[in-house]
C-alpha cells in the first residue's frame, strides 16, 4: 500500500528527532512566556491601582529576567526551525538528484527540464517551510489556545466559555475556505512550473531569439504565463481576504463581547482590573490560533502538494540501482553485431528502426547517412542502452548487451554528439568527465590530440577557464574540439560520432576533422555523416530512410549502383560547387574593384 504524502514526509522529519525535541521545548517555553505576559500585566496593573510603589522594584527585576528568557528562547526557536528546514531540503535535493541521475533517457525525453528545475527549487523550498515554521506553528497554536483557555477558566469560567464558543466558528471559517485555498495553491504551483519551463527554454537560447528578432513574441508569450500567475495570485488574495475578514470580524466580536462583560464584572466588583487586563491579553492568545489556522492549513496543503511532485520524481523507475562507476580499465573489443533490430518510441505511430542488421569488427569504420528522421540517432540511443530493442538483438563480443550492466556497456563507447554537451565550469572539469581523476599531463595530451591545446593555453586561466553555460564563451569549433578531447581521454574502443562537424564553418571543420582522424586511429567507429565527402574511406556505408537500411556498401560500390546514395552524393556535390562558384565570383569582383581603384589612383596622382 502506498504511503500518504505526509507519512512519507514524516520519515524525513523523524531523522531529526533531537532537533524537533528542542523545538517542542522552545514551543512550550514560548507558551508559558505568553501566559506569563498576561500574568505580569495583571500584577503591574493591580500594583498601580493599589498605589503599591514598593512592588515595582521586584516587578522590574522580574521583567528584565523575563525579557532575557524570551530573547534566548526566540533565538533558539528561529534557529532550529531554519536548521531542520534546511536539513530536510538538503536531504530531499540530494535524494531527488541521485534518483534523477539514475532515471532512463526515456524520462528526460518525456519531461521538460524546466519542470524538473521547478521541483528542485520552488517545490523543495515549499516543503522546507512546511517542515520548519508551518509544522511548529500547527503544533503551537492549538496548545496556546488550550493553555489560554485554561487560564481564562481560572480567572472567570463564564467569560472563558463565552470566548471559547467563538472558536468553532473561526475553525469552520477555515474549513469552508481551506479547500478553495488548497486548490488555488496547486494551480499556482502548476502555473509557476510552466513559467519556469518557458524561462528555461528562452534564457538558454539568447542567440536564437536575438537573431530571429522574436523578443516581442517571447515577451507576449511570457506575458500570458505571467498573467496566469497574476490571476491565480489575485484569486488567492480574494480567498485569503474573505477568510481573514470573516475571522477578524468573529474575533473582534468575541473580543468586544468579552470586554463588555469583563468591564461589567469589574464595575460590579466581581473582577479585579488586573485580572481584566490579563483576560484581554489571553483573549488574543485564544482567538489568534483559530484565526491563523486556515492560513497554516492552506500552507501545509500547498507544501504537501509540492512534496507529492518531488516524490513523483523519486518514484519513477530507475534504470540502475546505484550510480555507475567508470571502469578503471577499458574492456577488450572484438565485434559489435546488430541482428534484425526494430524499435519504436512509446506512443509513436510508426517504428523508428525496422529490421536493422550490421556488423562492426574491431578497427573498422561504419558510416550511417540519410535524411533527418531516418533513425540514425535512435540507433546510437539503442547502442548506449538508453532504450531496449522491441525485436532483434545487439551483441558485443557475442554477448547480448541486455546481459551487461549499463556501466559495463557504456564503457565500450566514447560518444561525440553534434552538440558538444559541455557543462558550466572549467575546461579541466569538462575534459575530466571523460575519465574522472585523470592527471593534468593526460588532459593536456588529450587537448593536443584534439587540436585544442593551443587555444586553451592562450586563454587567461588556461585549463581553469570558466567556459560559461554549455560553453557559451567559446566558439562552436572550440567547443567541439573539447568534446573530442573528452572522448580521447576516455579512450574507449568504439567511437560514436553524431554529425560532429555539421554545425561548423569550413575552417573549424578542418581542425575538427583532423582531431577526429586522430581520435579514430586504432578505434572502431560508427559515424553519422553530414558531409558525404568525409566518409569515402569508410569500410561500410549504410543509407537509412524511414528507419530502414535501403542501401549498404562501400563508397565506390554505392556510386556504381547509382541508387539513393548516388543521388545524395551528387546533390551535395552540386551544392558545394555552387557555393564555391559564388565564392570565386566574389574573389573576382574584389580583384576587379582593386584594379579599378589602382587605375583611379594613378590617374589622380599622375603616376
Amino acid at each position: 500500500m502506498k504511503k500518504s504524502v505526509f507519512s512519507r514526509l514524516s520519515t524525513y522529519m523523524l531523522r531529526h528527532k533531537l532537533i524537533y525535541t528542542v523545538l517542542l521545548l522552545t514551543t512550550l517555553v514560548s507558551i508559558v512566556y505568553d501566559l506569563t505576559t498576561a500574568w505580569y500585566l495583571s500584577r503591574i496593573t493591580d500594583a498601580a491601582v493599589r498605589l503599591d510603589v514598593e512592588a515595582f522594584s521586584g516587578l522590574i527585576a522580574f521583567g528584565v529576567l523575563f525579557l532575557l528568557v524570551g530573547l534566548l528562547n526566540s533565538y533558539a526557536g528561529a534557529y532550529f526551525k531554519t536548521k531542520v528546514s534546511a536539513k530536510i531540503r538538503n536531504e530531499l535535493r540530494l535524494e531527488m538528484m541521485g534518483h534523477t541521475l539514475r532515471l532512463p533517457q526515456s524520462y528526460f525525453d518525456r519531461n521538460h527540464s524546466g519542470d524538473l528545475l521547478s521541483r528542485f527549487t520552488n517545490d523543495n523550498q515549499s516543503v522546507g517551510e512546511a517542515c520548519g515554521k508551518v509544522m511548529i506553528d500547527l503544533i503551537r497554536n492549538p496548545l496556546l489556545a488550550l493553555a489560554a483557555f485554561a487560564y481564562l477558566l481560572y480567572i472567570n469560567w463564564l467569560l472563558a466559555l463565552i470566548c471559547f464558543a467563538m472558536g468553532p466558528l473561526l475553525f469552520l471559517t477555515g474549513k469552508v475556505f481551506g479547500n478553495a485555498m488548497r486548490l488555488n495553491s496547486v494551480k499556482l504551483q502548476e502555473s509557476m512550473s510552466r513559467t519556469t519551463s518557458f524561462l528555461n527554454d528562452i534564457l538558454g537560447s539568447s542567440v536564437v531569439f536575438k537573431s530571429f528578432s522574436i523578443e516581442r513574441r517571447l515577451l507576449k508569450q511570457y506575458q500570458g504565463h505571467s498573467e496566469d500567475i497574476n490571476a491565480t495570485e489575485q484569486k488567492r488574495g480574494k480567498i485569503e481576504g474573505a477568510t481573514g475578514a470573516l475571522a477578524s470580524v468573529l474575533g473582534h466580536a468575541t473580543f468586544l463581547l468579552a470586554l463588555i462583560i469583563a468591564g461589567w464584572f469589574v464595575a460590579k466588583g466581581k473582577l479585579e482590573v488586573g485580572a481584566m487586563i490579563a483576560f484581554i491579553q489571553l483573549m488574543n492568545y485564544l482567538i489568534m490560533p483559530f484565526s491563523s489556522l486556515p492560513g497554516l492549513v492552506a500552507s501545509m496543503q500547498q507544501s504537501l502538494g509540492a512534496a507529492e511532485r518531488i516524490f513523483e520524481v523519486i518514484d519513477e523507475p530507475a534504470e540502475v540501482k546505484v550510480l555507475p562507476e567508470p571502469l578503471a580499465k577499458q574492456p577488450d573489443f572484438e565485434r559489435l553485431v546488430l541482428s534484425g533490430v526494430s524499435f519504436h518510441y512509446p506512443d509513436a505511430g510508426k517504428a523508428s528502426l525496422s529490421k536493422i542488421s550490421m556488423e562492426l569488427p574491431q578497427g573498422s569504420q561504419v558510416a550511417v547517412v540519410g535524411p533527418s528522421g531516418g533513425g540514425k540517432s535512435t540507433l546510437f540511443k539503442l547502442l548506449l542502452g538508453f532504450y531496449t530493442p522491441d525485436e532483434g538483438a545487439i551483441a558485443i563480443n557475442g554477448t547480448d548487451i541486455t546481459a551487461l550492466s549499463l556501466d559495463h556497456l557504456r564503457s565500450y563507447f566514447a560518444y561525440v554528439p553534434q552538440e558538444s554537451g559541455l557543462y558550466t565550469g572549467s575546461i579541466r572539469d569538462n575534459i575530466q568527465n571523460g575519465r574522472p581523476g585523470a592527471p593534468d599531463d593526460e588532459i593536456k595530451e588529450a587537448l593536443r590530440q584534439a587540436n585544442a591545446y593551443d587555444f586553451v593555453m592562450e586563454l587567461p586561466d588556461g585549463m581553469d577557464t570558466d567556459i560559461g553555460e554549455h560553453g557559451s564563451r567559446l566558439s562552436g569549433g572550440q567547443r567541439q574540439r573539447l568534446s573530442i578531447a573528452r572522448a580521447m581521454l576516455k579512450n574507449a574502443p568504439v567511437l560514436l560520432l553524431d554529425e560532429a562537424t555539421a554545425a561548423l564553418d569550413n575552417e573549424s571543420e578542418k581542425m575538427v576533422q583532423q582531431a577526429i582522424r586522430k581520435l579514430m586511429k586504432d578505434k572502431s567507429t560508427i559515424v553519422i555523416a553530414h558531409r558525404l565527402s568525409t566518409i569515402q574511406n569508410a569500410d561500410l556505408i549504410l543509407v537509412m530512410e524511414n528507419g530502414e537500411i535501403v542501401e549498404r556498401g562501400s563508397h565506390i560500390e554505392l556510386l556504381a549502383a547509382e541508387g539513393r546514395y548516388y543521388d545524395l552524393y551528387h546533390s551535395q556535390l552540386e551544392q558545394e560547387d555552387g557555393a564555391a562558384e559564388a565564392g570565386n565570383k566574389g574573389v573576382a569582383t574584389v580583384k576587379t574593384v582593386t584594379a579599378a581603384e589602382q587605375s583611379f589612383t594613378a590617374a589622380v596622382t599622375g603616376q
